[in-house]
């Protein structure tokens, strides 16, 4: 045991922590204005042996002997050793150990019999509750309501219905929920009632389930076991609806691999998928972003089942949240990133909430940035969703973009990293453009133009593209065509020509011109803002299966697509803008519009 010294946001830092006298901030908490939070006193270290053991020997290993006595305790326990024999894997309801006679061998394994009883109560119905699942998204991340992520944001949901982390699925203390028995719809594509989901996933019914026993278990060669234990090789066994399962393939098909595009290792299509069925929070973020996104893309009216997943995952987030930060984990940060996709995909009502709640998970948790696996990767999805607000609100981006560059991409290990490092870049320009103008000097605006041109160079010894042709409007190609092998790769390139883009168009030039010579400036400018507008178009139109591409494209389409002059061009820009809201259920109309009446007023001869 040793007292513990600095701050929690110190040590994560690795920085000296000072703090004056009757403060309870240390100095750079104060200095940086963010919450400064002191661990226990003291803390207990781990440790395998002691020192001068009985003995005889140096050192006595701390191992439990036949003769060790054990505190009373007021429940059952189970020591299980993992020998193969299944039990580590969780004891089946109707599995009971009798005591033994007193002349009995002892057997190797000793068990009691886990408590098997504790369960949380279920939850209460949505629809019927108190709020509804905006007003706990309001509840949830509006900055009014909650002033530090450690703090209790709201009342815990004392009967919400989720396993904690002893009744986690697949857990020793585990126990398999009753299985109620649901007829699927004869069309599964269609969206399920609200009274089928009440009574699938209220009454005390849970969409995942512990790990269920198998014919054959461990040890044994008739095929029976009187325990009929799990074996090693079991894994949880959903109890998912064939509708739901077909919004889980949903999203694996469609949603992942937006998500994934700077990500060669898929966390977000494969690593999800996998975690939701074993954490509800997560399955209920896949199956309410997949529910609303069939929706949106077959022009139907929202379903009520998308309100209802949305609902009961807003339950859970807000369970976790009301714990400690210590509980935050890279489940919870993604299903944050799961639940501003179901909140940017609908923009009629699009307020940002659950991207302000990522931004404080990670304000919090700042290591989720270079901490690796579905962590790291839901944080680069995070930067760019901030990114996509940034880019077409007008505003410096949210998060605090110092904390992505202790990431393993600035290794260039892959091409995934190559693009999150350009994507970086681009944020930090978005910063000086949006931001504090102080702080948007000459000199910082050079500084990240040697960047930019520094990546480059380092990204021509790591790919290029397998096929490039000019764009010749003559010969029928507003765009160039450049054809590459990997979904990073386009990324890349696109916010490559997407800071080129800004650069034109926002960096000081540091000398002030009027007259005929600011005109052809300007004209020049925006040629070449045309020039990269159609590189990032040619991108996503020449790499079909990176649809993310499109999104880039159409986000860039709106902050300068009045650039483009050319006919042909702008024809082309609007049949693009059709084909991404058919193929992607992603709405383009604002874009379309604003587009159509940029172009209109700079060629009416009358103004």
């Amino acid at each position: 045991m040793r007292p513990g010294k600095g701050c929690e946001s110190c040590r994560e830092r690795h920085l000296k922590c000072v703090t004056e006298a009757g403060s309870k901030t240390c100095t750079r908490c104060l200095e940086a204005d963010r919450e400064c939070l002191f661990g226990p006193k003291f803390r207990f270290k781990q440790v395998a042996y002691v020192d001068a053991g009985s003995n005889g020997g140096r050192k006595q290993e701390l191992t439990y002997e036949k003769n060790q006595v054990w505190v009373n305790t007021r429940k059952h326990f189970s020591f299980i050793l993992e020998d193969g024999s299944g039990l580590e894997y969780g004891i089946p309801e109707d599995y009971s150990v009798q005591a033994k006679p007193a002349n009995e061998p002892p057997q190797t394994n000793p068990s009691v019999v886990v408590d098997l009883s504790r369960r949380s109560a279920p939850i209460n119905g949505m629809l019927a509750g108190e709020q509804s699942p905006q007003a706990l998204t309001d509840s949830l991340w509006r900055p009014q309501r909650l002033p530090s992520v450690s703090e209790s944001i709201c009342k815990p949901f004392t009967s919400v219905d989720t396993p904690r982390s002893a009744d986690a699925p697949g857990s020793s203390t585990g126990t398999p929920h009753p299985q109620i028995a649901i007829t699927a719809p004869p069309d599964f594509a269609s969206p399920a009632s609200i009274d089928e989901l009440t009574r699938r996933h209220e009454d005390n019914a849970y969409p995942v389930s512990t790990p269920s026993s198998v014919p054959f278990p461990v040890g044994s060669t008739d095929g029976k076991s009187p325990a009929s234990l799990p074996t090693p090789g079991s894994i949880p066994k959903p109890n998912l609806s064939r509708r739901e399962a077909y919004l889980v393939q949903h999203f694996i098909n469609k949603i992942g691999p937006w998500m994934d595009v700077c990500d060669l290792s898929c966390h977000m299509t494969h690593e999800l998928p996998r975690r939701a069925m074993q954490k509800p929070m997560v399955l209920y973020s896949l199956l309410a972003v997949s529910s609303r996104h069939l929706a949106i893309a077959t022009n139907q009216p929202e379903p009520a089942e998308a309100s209802f997943y949305h609902g009961q995952c807003l339950k859970l987030v807000i369970e976790q949240l009301s714990g400690p930060e210590s509980s935050y984990d890279d489940s919870l940060l993604a299903t944050t990133v799961c639940l501003r996709i179901y909140e940017e995909i609908e923009h009629v009502s699009d307020e940002y909430l659950h991207l302000h709640g990522t931004s404080r998970l990670l304000r919090a948790i700042p290591s989720f940035a270079y901490s690796g696996g579905l962590g790291e990767a839901a944080c680069w999805q995070s930067l760019r969703q901030d990114i996509y607000v940034s880019v077409t609100k007008g505003v410096p981006p949210n998060f605090l973009l110092e904390d992505f560059e202790q990431s393993s991409a600035f290794t260039f290990r892959d091409d995934g990293a190559c693009a999150n490092i350009i994507i970086l870049l681009f944020a930090k320009i978005l910063r000086l453009t949006h931001g504090d103008k102080d702080k948007a000097t000459l000199v910082a605006w050079n500084r990240l133009a040697l960047d930019i041109e520094a990546w480059n160079d380092r990204r021509l010894r790591l790919f290029q593209p397998i096929y490039y042709e000019d764009m010749d409007i003559t010969q029928g190609r507003p765009f160039p065509v450049v054809h590459m092998i990997s979904p990073p790769q386009v990324a890349a390139l696109q916010y490559y020509h997407a800071c080129k883009a800004y650069m034109l168009l926002y960096k000081p030039t540091g000398d002030s011109v009027s007259g005929f010579c600011a005109a052809k400036r300007i004209r020049a400018l925006e040629r070449e803002v045309s020039y990269q507008l159609a590189a990032i178009i040619g991108l996503a139109e020449s790499n079909p299966f990176v649809e993310n591409a499109n999104f880039t494209a159409h986000h860039l389409l709106r902050v300068a697509g009045y650039c483009i002059t050319n006919p042909v061009q702008r024809i082309s820009i609007l049949d693009f803008l059709e084909r991404i809201e058919k193929i992607m259920g992603w709405s383009t109309r604002k874009t379309f519009d604003l587009l159509k009446s940029q172009w209109q007023d700079l060629d009416d001869p009358e103004d």
